[in-house]
Formats: structure tokens, C-alpha cells, sequence
């Protein structure tokens, strides 16, 4: 899930990613940027909500200003500024747009990721 995406031509550079992914199984302290709910380039989830293959997740994220929190399945799993800097956090997108457009993401294996029920609101 790409948002704030400076350039729609160009999203892994000009945008965040919140990261899809099945990473059921893995432990709490194992997760990475790279896992569900992860913010790319900068932070993992706190803890691993990913339900198993075949579930449905449900992942609300909400941006104020630098503020990204990131709720799967009910609990946040991010809360994070990105304009912190010095707490060993990866930094990757602090210089991404405030505002942007939002864009979905798929690696072209039909059948395996699926979205409904999409809702934008402006806070």
C-alpha cells in the first residue's frame, strides 16, 4: 500500500509503503520493515497481527503531519514520527510529501492479494 506518492509514475521513491505480506508465524521481535504492516525503509511492526493465508487482515493507517500510525487486525502495530531522528530507526522516508496520492501494489500473482472495502477520510 503506497500514500503520499509525490510522483504516481515513481512510487518507490517518491512515496511510503506499508508493507502486505504474509508473516504469519514469525515472532514479535523478528519483524521488520519488510513484514506485514511494516513501514518500508523505516520501521517494522511492533508485534505480528498477519492472520494466515486464506483470512482476510484489516489494516487502518492514519497520517497527521509526520504522525503514521498503523493498526492490523485491531491493534496498532506503528506508531511512529518520521521526522524523529537519532533513535536507531531506519530513515528512509523522512523526506517523502506531506500530501500525495495513494496507490495499491501488486507483484502480479493472480489470486494471491485481493482489497475490499476501501475508505479514505480526511482528518
Amino acid at each position: 500500500m503506497f500514500f503520499r506518492i509525490g510522483d504516481p509514475k515513481d512510487p518507490v521513491k517518491t512515496g511510503i509503503e506499508c508493507q502486505i505480506l504474509d508473516s504469519t508465524g514469525k515472532a514479535d521481535d523478528q519483524m521488520t520493515h519488510h513484514d506485514h504492516g511494516g513501514i518500508i525503509r523505516t520501521i517494522g511492526a511492533k508485534k505480528n497481527m498477519s492472520k494466515k493465508p486464506g483470512e482476510w487482515n484489516q489494516m487502518m493507517i492514519q497520517c497527521q503531519g509526520h504522525h503514521i500510525k498503523v493498526h492490523l487486525n485491531g491493534s496498532e502495530i506503528i506508531n511512529h514520527w518520521l521526522d524523529k531522528k537519532g533513535e536507531g530507526k531506519l530513515s528512509g522516508v523522512s523526506d517523502r510529501p506531506i500530501v500525495g496520492h495513494i496507490g495499491l501494489q501488486d507483484h502480479g500473482e493472480p489470486n494471491n492479494l485481493h482489497f475490499k472495502n476501501i475508505r479514505i477520510r480526511k482528518l
